[in-house]
């Protein structure tokens, strides 16, 4: 892969982690600010990260290989010339004005602008910043890059192996200015409209999913972070433990503790994470089970048996794990309410957090 294309890849698939982690946030929100999703703002919002890592992935990548005569082989001399850019294009032209599009000179140049066009158009849009400010932002992020590349990322590098050109930081700051002047063609994209963010929204199917999926995010990533930390730890302090105790920490990071922190919410608020940060509330029907019994058997029909059977490392619970996953989920898109599996057996419904006096419950949608 060229190393053009290789930190695009990287940034498109960091994002997608970064993504994950950033969801129950974000999620949350949007809900709060706007009242609901909307597929502009996500897009958008997705946008501007993947375009984030890719400037800190073109920045950095790719790495060269630290060796002891690095200096020798990758040192170069910063670019302090205002302007050098038009000698290096009229020296590298050939063929005139058609030459043009093929002097690698210029299309640096070009590039250099292009990749800082974006920056601007989301300062203005996302951010809501005004053309001069998004244009000094553009040049302070583009003296950030230009000092990383000067000091060797920081002199993680003895010397630096990237160059240092004055006419980038031209360059880009004109691209943050070309890309603030351009920033209202976003508003094109569609889903971007909002209403009153305290109007109740109907509880539909993919509301509904979305709150289960950022239970899975928190309980997964819990887990995975604490996971990781208990790793790095072992590691560091050489801790040796007995076979045992060494299957059953997994179990009890990954499972038990992100599972437990879910449940002490549920036992506390009668919702999980995911119907928190999409304004859900349960609300009880006739024949309807009550109390922390009640909410504890939600919780192990839910996100919490779910986590607790995946943690265990045991073929057969991986599979029931998922045949609950799938029931969940099936039981949403079919099921009266909303609700899924869980809210089924203890005769539970969803409404709106929103709902009151002020606020009548929204006309549902058909099924």
């Amino acid at each position: 892969m060229s190393s053009t294309v290789l930190p695009a890849v990287i940034a498109v698939i960091a994002s997608l982690f970064v993504a994950l982690a950033l969801l129950v946030p974000f999620v949350a929100v949007q809900y709060r600010r706007r009242g609901t999703l909307g597929l502009g703002p996500t897009v958008l919002s997705f946008a501007a990260l993947v375009y984030a890592l890719a400037l800190v992935s073109y920045t950095l990548l790719p790495l060269p290989e630290l060796t002891a005569d690095f200096c020798s082989v990758h040192r170069v001399s910063p670019q302090l010339r205002p302007g050098q850019f038009v000698a290096d294009v009229l020296r590298e032209n050939r063929g005139g004005v058609f030459g043009l599009a093929t002097n690698r000179a210029l299309q640096q140049v070009v590039f250099n602008v292009a990749l800082f066009v974006p920056l601007g158009m989301f300062l203005r849009h996302l951010l809501r910043r005004g053309i001069v400010v998004s244009t000094a932002i553009g040049l302070g992020v583009s003296l950030l890059v230009e000092l990383t590349q000067l000091t060797g990322v920081w002199t993680l590098f003895p010397c630096a192996y990237r160059l240092f050109d004055v006419d980038d930081l031209i360059a880009n700051t004109s691209g943050a200015l070309l890309g603030a002047l351009l920033g209202p063609v976003l508003r094109l994209v569609p889903g971007q409209r909002t209403g009153d963010p305290d109007e109740p929204r109907p509880v539909t199917a993919r509301r509904r999913l979305l709150g289960m999926l950022c239970d899975w995010a928190a309980g997964v990533g819990t887990g995975g972070v604490l996971a990781v930390g208990w790793s790095v730890l072992a590691a560091t302090l050489d801790v040796d433990l007995p076979a045992r105790a060494d299957r059953l920490v997994p179990v009890v990071l990954t499972g038990l503790v992100p599972g437990l922190l879910l449940a002490l919410l549920v036992l506390r608020t009668g919702r999980t994470l995911g119907e928190l940060v999409v304004r859900l509330r349960p609300t009880s029907t006739a024949g309807a089970t009550s109390g922390r019994g009640a909410r504890l058997l939600r919780w192990a029909l839910g996100i919490g048996g779910y986590l607790v059977l995946r943690s265990a490392g045991i073929p057969l619970l991986d599979l029931a794990a998922t045949a609950l996953a799938v029931a969940s989920v099936v039981a949403v898109l079919v099921g009266a309410g909303r609700g899924g599996f869980a809210y089924r057996v203890v005769h539970w419904q969803l409404e709106d957090d929103r709902t009151g006096a002020d606020h009548p419950r929204p006309r549902q949608p058909s099924a």
